[in-house]
């Protein structure tokens, strides 16, 4: 009775085995590659079908890197495995085994392993422009010092900093010496700039962008004149700014706005205003001019007893 017992105890216990059992069913591994030239492996493996075999990238070979992995079911009980690696050695290199594991579904624990064989690849060199000396390397070293890529942007920032001020600096230069040859009033000037853009032919050629671009100069150099403010480098909501500080432009703040948007419109989004639009953008541009002309001092008349 005894002995019953324990052969159904026998047999149980290696059923219970073999429901939990992974082998390796073939092996595809070349026997000599190229270096730094890709090749295939691929592992047939059979297991229980109600778990899952999954690779521990832990055991995969140090001097070959794998570059794509695919798995691929051939029945419930069979999976086959494709590798695609590279190799960074020369000579005789050993294809170390891999360890592929069988896990539950739910609960992820590993039930049992299975390795592949370890198979030595010849890697060959490879020639280029007669080149006998080719010597083994590594992947190339990418530095990760932060420090690096610190100084890397202090340096790019200190650069545009003095790009900056160059470009501030020259147009500096070239307002003060447009003032040195022009001693006229900052809105005589202004006015008269406008009515000869208005009248070179650019609106009626479409040049919509250097239309733009020649009413945001004569905008600058009005700036530099009346306030000494220097707006060339500045972006729209830079001007719009120093805008607020000016008392007299408290009045226009949102048509300058307006103008400044259909500007960037027109100069970066390449975009193609109406006629409507340029004449109300050139209002403003008059407006703005209007608004920041100091009034003459009418005297008063003297009064005689």
């Amino acid at each position: 009775m005894k002995r019953g017992f324990f052969l159904l105890v026998s047999l149980f216990i290696c059923v219970l085995a073999s429901a939990q059992e992974i082998h390796i069913l073939s092996e595809q591994i070349p026997q000599q590659s190229s270096f730094a030239q890709p090749f295939d492996v691929r592992f047939e493996l059979g297991h229980a079908s109600e778990y899952v075999v999954e690779l521990e990238k832990e055991s995969l070979p140090e001097n070959f890197e794998l570059i794509q992995e695919k798995s691929e079911k051939l029945s419930p009980a069979t999976q086959a495995f494709h590798f695609t690696f590279i190799p960074f050695t020369l000579g005789a290199s050993t294809f170390t085994a891999i360890t592929f594991q069988l896990k539950d579904r739910l609960s992820g624990k590993v039930l049992a392993q299975a390795q592949t064989s370890p198979q030595t690849i010849q890697i060959q060199p490879v020639q280029f422009y007669n080149e006998k000396t080719l010597r083994d390397i590594r992947p190339p070293y990418i530095p990760s010092n932060p420090l690096i890529w610190l100084l890397c942007a202090i340096a790019a920032g200190i650069l545009f900093f003095i790009l900056k001020r160059y470009r501030k600096k020259l147009h500096q230069d070239q307002l003060a010496l447009q003032e040195q040859q022009d001693h006229r009033p900052a809105d005589v000037i202004a006015y008269s700039k406008i009515q000869l853009l208005l009248q070179s032919g650019l609106w009626e050629r479409k040049e919509y962008k250097l239309f733009y671009s020649e009413l945001a100069d004569i905008l600058r150099e009005y700036f530099w004149r009346r306030f000494g403010l220097d707006i060339s480098a500045d972006t729209s909501a830079e001007l719009l700014r120093r805008a607020r500080n000016i008392a007299e432009l408290t009045p226009i703040l949102m048509p300058l706005r307006e103008y400044l948007t259909s500007s960037d419109l027109v100069k970066f989004a390449q975009v193609s205003p109406t006629l409507q639009t340029m004449q109300q953008d050139v209002q403003v541009v008059q407006d703005l001019v209007r608004q920041t002309t100091p009034k003459p001092i009418v005297p008063k008349e003297e009064s005689h007893v």
